[in-house]
């Protein structure tokens, strides 16, 4: 809950459950003279089995939609990430036409400051909740980066992948890659972690390797095969040792760019 956004969520067999939720939201509204504005509210119904129940707001049918946006993290009912990356390109492309405009000439140094100032956070926000893995997803994101590299080097230019090691920059892939790897690395060190539960560890002793090595996690669809649990388990349990046993983040995220640079 926030001052200007409430999200109630339940599983659709819980209806009953979330009705009461959503009545009790609106007593409490009304209780404390902060009206909730009809207009605004919507029912986002998950997954393709779901019953699409009906739910009411003092009476009123709350209108369906099939998307939402969330803390930043545009979120549809089939929970594509699609429409997301759509959505940030569009927003980190903009950006790049303000930058072209304004330092359309300036050097390597500069540009590549700018990037990582102004676009790449666009590009990567809360990328741990969304990564995705089509791959018209993926190089729509990279055309975003493909262009501001081209600033610096007018009408001759070297290859896509020559600016890159240029300007020091990785692939936004392998950053998102990396991402994951720090998002488990932080749940599992971090005693108070909301998140620990969603990473337990393989405790057969028969494993090889380090002694943080995850657990794989059966799946049937797409959604869950690309969530992070799944979608990091091969690259965190391939980790080195002396990686993954840092005493804090900031050694963890030398020695991870060290491990990915070799």
């Amino acid at each position: 809950m926030y001052a200007d956004d409430v999200k109630l969520y339940n599983s659709s067999s819980n209806c009953m459950i979330l009705s009461n939720d959503i009545t009790s939201i609106h007593t409490w509204s009304r209780d404390w003279l902060i009206p909730l504005n009809m207009s605004k509210c919507r029912v986002l119904h998950l997954g393709g089995q779901n019953p699409r129940n009906c739910y009411y707001l003092n009476g009123v049918e709350l209108s369906k939609t099939n998307t939402c946006s969330d803390l930043g993290v545009t979120i549809t009912s089939d929970l594509s990430w699609s429409e997301h990356v759509a959505c940030i390109t569009r927003k980190a492309n903009r950006t790049v036409y303000l930058i072209t405009k304004a330092f359309g000439k300036a050097n390597v140094k500069v540009i590549v400051a700018l990037y990582k100032t102004y676009i790449r956070p666009i590009l990567e926000f809360a990328n741990s909740v969304w990564r995705p893995h089509l791959v018209r997803d993926n190089d729509l994101l990279e055309a975003t980066k493909r262009r501001v590299t081209r600033l610096p080097f007018g009408q001759i230019r070297p290859s896509y992948q020559d600016r890159l090691k240029l300007m020091c920059l990785p692939l936004l892939s392998r950053r998102r890659k990396r991402g994951d790897a720090i998002t488990v690395f932080r749940a599992l060190t971090d005693g108070d972690s909301p998140i620990r539960y969603l990473f337990p560890l393989n405790t057969d002793g028969r494993t090889r390797g380090h002694a943080f090595k995850l657990l794989k996690e059966k799946f049937r669809t797409d959604v869950r095969k690309y969530f992070i649990t799944n979608r990091v388990f091969e690259f965190w349990n391939s980790l080195p040792a002396h990686v993954v046993s840092c005493k804090n983040l900031t050694e963890f995220k030398i020695r991870l760019d060290l491990h990915q640079r070799d």
